[in-house]
């Protein structure tokens, strides 16, 4: 039997290439195909973790999409946004529909908010949906993946990352063939977006709550159809293998293993362009503590070139560069194995998580740290708010709960730092709740071990 591995980009890598689920699928004594658009080198690396874990490589080619169901797709991908928002009152759902930048692209979107402004139901969108399948079925694309899938020639095929609009035809051409198809959703916040341009046998999801979000805002898919197993992404806080001794670690990154480290997690500067001034606000309030270290992990996608100025004026606070590989476009960049180890250490060690909104907080979570949230203005004007980053929906997650600390002045920082700090339990008294809420956990078996049950259950 043979399980085929569908990932588009390099935002499965961490969680399917280098988690368990490749050798527990050899142990279940099936045959492993990935179908994959990456790097040789990504592809060396999976070996290099697992040497004795043979698997199939199989090029995943990208093709332009027809105009008429890619105009399509935009006008569902309006609608359903529209529908959601007006579904849980939240107008920041529609945040979501980001603008193209040429004059092609913005003449394109203002149809298709004219269009999709007529799908007002989801009834309706699933009919456009429909549509779209149809005149996927008459690409070259679709032929061509129906094609590979033929020389595969996989039982299952296991969609490691929902959004990718040519995994979504390759889908398609795998259920006409008669092949089991399986969808994974990536991330807690892609649900309310409407990302899923793609129809699958069955889904996996992060937990309960995201199983009622998939049953909310995709009706034509039943419950019977899903299934909650967590997300490997979180399987690596559980490797003891992984802990290094707090001497090794600081070692290793040029820090002081006397001092209390807390963790700055940087974002990219579309999703928080005033990361820089929050940093410089964090050294200011703790330029004085001579027991503190701050650790910044600048976002993996981006160069940190914006910091330097704030990592120049305060000297206590050390730079761990992420351990991945640079590629010409986002979705090219790719972790290489030992980063993991870097941020399962970097949780355990730290007393705290500090950022603008970052899943970190339940990295840290994993070992019963609290997270604390930065939640300030300090540009009024910019186009870009701090407060309507918080009203996101996924956000909704915490509403009733005291999930993470947070920090609403810069005068806030040192007394919040010390309570996270000198009294952990004190603050984020909720954080494992959340974390549970958001996040299927079972101390006797991983994400990993769980999907691969059910790949094989799913065979049966």
């Amino acid at each position: 039997m043979k399980v085929c591995l569908l990932i588009p980009d390099g935002i499965g890598i961490r969680n399917y290439l280098y988690s368990d689920i490749i050798p527990l699928l050899r142990e279940s004594k099936f045959e492993v195909a990935v179908w994959h658009s990456l790097d040789p080198a990504v592809m060396k690396e999976a070996e290099r973790i697992n040497p004795q874990v043979n698997f199939e490589n199989h090029t995943f080619n990208f093709y332009k999409e027809d105009p008429l169901p890619r105009f399509l797709r935009d006008c569902v991908g309006y609608a359903r946004l529209k529908v959601n928002a007006n579904l849980e009152s939240n107008p920041t759902i529609l945040d979501n529909w980001l603008p193209k930048k040429n004059l092609k692209g913005k003449l394109s979107n203002y149809l298709a908010e004219i269009v999709g402004g007529t799908f007002t139901t989801l009834d309706k969108i699933s009919k456009v949906d429909a549509i779209i399948q149809h005149q996927h079925r008459k690409s070259a694309a679709y032929r061509k993946y129906k094609a590979d899938l033929k020389k595969i020639n996989p039982d299952i095929l296991f969609c490691t990352h929902q959004r990718e609009p040519n995994a979504g035809v390759a889908m398609l051409a795998a259920q006409d063939l008669g092949i089991r198809t399986v969808a994974a959703i990536f991330s807690w916040d892609n649900l309310p977006k409407g990302r899923l341009p793609m129809r699958a046998s069955d889904y996996m999801v992060w937990s309960e709550y995201m199983e009622e979000e998939l049953l909310k805002y995709f009706p034509d898919i039943e419950k019977k159809n899903i299934k909650i197993v967590g997300t490997p992404q979180f399987d690596f806080y559980s490797n003891e293998k992984l802990i290094k001794s707090r001497e090794e670690f600081a070692i290793e990154n040029g820090l002081d293993p006397q001092k209390r480290w807390i963790c700055f997690s940087g974002d990219d500067s579309l999703t928080s362009p005033h990361d820089p001034i929050y940093l410089s606000d964090l050294g200011k309030a703790l330029q004085n503590e001579s027991d503190i270290e701050v650790l910044f992990r600048p976002v993996p996608v981006e160069g940190f070139e914006r910091y330097q100025s704030v990592l120049k004026k305060f000297p206590f606070i050390k730079t761990l560069v992420p351990k991945w590989r640079k590629g010409e476009l986002w979705s090219k960049f790719f972790p290489y194995p030992e980063d993991i180890a870097v941020l399962v250490n970097l949780a355990y060690h730290s007393d705290t998580v500090v950022n603008v909104g970052s899943t970190m907080a339940l990295d840290f979570a994993q070992f019963n740290k609290p997270g604390v949230y930065v939640n300030y203005e300090v540009m009024p004007d910019h186009p870009w708010s701090i407060k309507r980053v918080y009203q996101f929906q996924h956000f909704r997650t915490f509403e009733d709960l005291d999930a993470v600390g947070w920090i609403r002045s810069a005068d806030d920082i040192l007394p919040t730092i010390r309570r996270a700090i000198d009294c952990p339990m004190e603050i984020a008294k909720d954080r494992l709740l959340w974390r549970d809420r958001i996040v299927f956990q079972d101390q006797g078996s991983t994400a990993s071990s769980r999907i691969v049950d059910y790949l094989i259950t799913t065979h049966k």
